[in-house]
């Protein structure tokens, strides 16, 4: 997989509505821009994705990704061939208000994910 490559899905270049159909399964990919504290490099899930008949890369968040295996299930080799339904959020960010894409799965809401109880 080709990074920096300006292929990526963005926010400011879609639109709520918009359908992508899952390419490929996946894969776990360093970030070159950003580390965590401790200096460790963080890692985005990268996924082939097709939008409006061209093949793109996408960032799934974690948020995206548990929508995607609430709907799918955690093995993402299945979810190649499934679709979701794009639509744009505001979202706070570093104390921002900023365009987020967020998933949809018909037949499937956010309402249904399980979140890890606070310890």
């Amino acid at each position: 997989m080709k990074l920096g490559s300006g292929n990526f899905v963005r926010t400011a270049e879609v639109s709520s509505g918009e359908t992508i159909v899952f390419k490929d399964e996946g894969s776990w990919v360093e970030n070159t821009l950003y580390k965590y504290p401790d200096g460790n490099p963080k890692m985005d899930f990268i996924v082939k994705v097709e939008l409006n008949g061209e093949e793109r890369s996408m960032r799934l968040n974690k948020t995206n990704r548990d929508i995607i295996i609430a709907a799918y299930g955690n093995e993402t080799k299945d979810w190649i061939g499934k679709t979701a339904t794009i639509t744009k959020e505001k979202m706070l960010v570093a104390g921002k208000r900023v365009d987020a894409i967020i998933l949809e799965i018909e037949g499937s809401s956010v309402e249904e994910i399980e979140t890890p109880e606070e310890v």
